[in-house]
């Protein structure tokens, strides 16, 4: 059994919870401690389990623990792990919930989320630490790069190729065969229908970009 925490107490790290109790009906797997939050005082009650410090109790930690990210911001997951790996007992866990379906082609690097729901085929590559919110599909052969953040109902196409540090707004869709950059951001319900360069915000059908720049 090992030691694992949930970085973030906000919404999506409650949602983690359920989704490590999920993967470990047994808990023969899992010692879950509780949450680590930057923004929340030692001992704030989440869930049933104790806020247990910020990222300084982790990076200090002397005992192998797991670590599952609860937050959505792409960009603050990398500067986390970043961090958090200078640890040599820290890992990143890859954890599917049971009512996922993962092709047995597809691969996911250490720290990659999976939610119910979610469909990953064959030949798919999901990055370090890439999160799948609800109900979100990668295509065949696509590819999403480390630190991603793939909302709810996502649908992405056969081939694709999602940069680093991309976050996909809920309900957002990808044609076949496309690239969408490093530290993107595509909009709610946008329809991507040409290559999306790095650095800059798209939304719209068919999307747009609104906003270049970090």
């Amino acid at each position: 059994m090992h030691d694992l925490v949930i970085y973030g107490a906000g919404g999506l790290g409650q949602e983690m919870e359920g989704l490590v109790r999920a993967t470990d009906p047994g808990g023969r797997m899992w010692n879950f401690l509780g949450f680590i939050d930057d923004s929340l005082s030692v001992g704030t009650m989440v869930s049933g389990y104790p806020v247990l410090g910020g990222r300084e109790r982790l990076t200090s930690r002397t005992t192998p623990t797991a670590v599952a990210m609860g937050l959505t911001s792409p960009s603050v997951r990398a500067d986390l792990y970043a961090s958090l790996t200078r640890n040599p007992g820290i890992i990143f866990p890859t954890l599917v919930h049971p009512l996922a379906y993962v092709e047995a082609s597809a691969s996911l690097a250490p720290g990659a989320i999976v939610s119910p729901f979610c469909f990953v085929a064959v030949n798919a590559s999901i990055g370090v630490c890439s999160f799948l919110n609800v109900s979100s599909q990668v295509g065949h052969d696509s590819v999403v790069g480390d630190f991603c953040a793939i909302m709810p109902g996502v649908g992405i196409s056969g081939n694709v190729k999602i940069g680093a540090r991309a976050l996909i707004g809920a309900g957002a869709k990808i044609l076949q065969g496309l690239s969408v950059g490093s530290d993107t951001v595509v909009g709610i319900g946008s329809v991507v229908l040409n290559d999306v360069p790095d650095y800059c915000t798209v939304m719209g059908y068919p999307a747009r970009v609104i906003k270049k720049g970090g």
